[in-house]
């Protein structure tokens, strides 16, 4: 069918599909957090580990989505992703102790991992000369997703209650998103993995390459930085006096801009350097971290907040066509999997669990948390440099 062949049709179906995983592992647990304090009794110290688990579950599976997809049909893996990733939504809606949230976050990450890789391996070899774009455009669905649905995630949760959000959240993934999974592939390719060229690099040789390190240093630190922000949202906002209803606003700031954010660096990387793109944004966030514990205002927190979701999406936009740069397109789903090894295993020990942590032991104190994440930062926006062909 021509209908099914048109590669931009195609993308539609991709941004579809990865808007809904998107909005699980950005949007839900932030919405959530206070609602999972409450109804289990726990610190923040436990509600920050949630996103360990999230970052745990993606991490472990980059790595094998980038390895299957040199086996099976792109389509297969992506579907079962999203099928898996929506059904999860119920079973989280039942969750009776912290731990089964826990369970909830490393099945999300896991498969959402299954959805990403597949989906931006195959628009890197759909469109070649607009990659940047591309890939900005795919990851303004997943990073922009939770600020459209973190407003609805807390509406259906004030008037509807946690069980019918989380069900509902899990009905329209997998009628609206789930349902384009299969329709994924490269035109008029049934196995979309014989056009696909086998990885040349092999793991050992990646592995001793400086620009990888200096790579998966950067997601470590700067993926620490801006996903701490999504649980620390309704932690910072109440304890500044605001409900739910209103430091939803942070939430929803930090996603605006890490959304439409993807899109436009992921534009200016293919005309400009995609270091110098990515020092940009890392320092603007690192300021924002350092004024940030400044103001109580709602409104200027929220703003400060755009800067540091800017920086979280150019981390995932920009690197996807730097890796091709460095790397070669044909090791792409491999070297991205392993340099995504950082944001899985590392970041969310290094940002939500230890943040939370540190503000139980200080007090709440926000200042030592947001100054650390503002050199993680700064030191970020020097690795880049060390990101180039060799």
């Amino acid at each position: 069918m021509p209908f099914l062949a048109n590669k931009k049709i195609i993308l539609i179906f991709g941004c579809l599909t990865i808007f809904f995983p998107g909005a699980f592992v950005f949007g839900f647990p932030g919405v959530m957090a206070s609602e999972w304090q409450m109804l289990f009794g726990v610190n923040k110290a436990q509600i920050g580990r949630l996103m360990f688990f999230i970052l745990a579950g993606t991490g472990f599976s980059m790595v094998l989505a980038g390895k299957l997809q040199e086996k099976i049909p792109s389509r297969f893996i992506i579907f079962a992703g999203s099928l898996i990733g929506s059904l999860a939504m119920i079973f989280v809606g039942q969750a009776s102790t912290i731990e089964h949230v826990y369970i909830w976050a490393f099945i999300e990450g896991f498969f959402c991992g299954f959805v990403y890789i597949p989906c931006l391996t195959v628009f890197q070899k759909l469109f070649p000369k607009n990659k940047g774009v591309v890939t900005g455009l795919f990851n303004l669905n997943f990073g922009g997703s939770a600020a459209v649905m973190s407003p609805i995630f807390t509406y259906l949760l004030v008037s509807k209650g946690y069980v019918f959000t989380s069900n509902f959240a899990a009905v329209v993934s997998i009628i609206l998103g789930t349902s384009f999974a299969l329709l994924i592939r490269i035109p008029g390719d049934a196995k979309d993995t014989e056009k696909q060229q086998l990885s040349t690099m092999s793991v050992k040789k990646t592995l001793r390459m400086s620009s990888f390190w200096f790579l998966w240093f950067v997601w470590a630190l700067s993926g620490a930085a801006g996903i701490s922000l999504i649980v620390l949202a309704s932690s910072l906002g109440t304890s500044l006096g605001y409900g739910i209803t209103q430091y939803v606003y942070i939430l929803t700031g930090f996603n605006v801009l890490n959304g439409i954010g993807r899109l436009v660096c992921g534009r200016l990387s293919d005309i400009y350097s995609k270091q110098k793109i990515l020092m940009t944004v890392f320092l603007m966030a690192s300021l924002a971290y350092f004024l940030m514990p400044q103001f109580t205002n709602l409104y200027i927190i929220s703003i400060l907040a755009c800067f540091i979701g800017l920086a979280f999406g150019a981390l995932f936009t920009v690197s996807a066509p730097l890796v091709t740069e460095v790397f070669g397109l044909e090791n792409f789903g491999k070297v991205f999997g392993l340099v995504f090894t950082a944001y899985g295993f590392f970041a969310g020990f290094l940002g939500p669990w230890l943040s939370g942590m540190i503000l139980d032991i200080s007090g709440s104190n926000f200042k030592i948390v947001f100054s650390l994440f503002g050199v993680f930062y700064l030191i970020s926006s020097g690795l880049i440099f060390g990101v180039k062909k060799q």
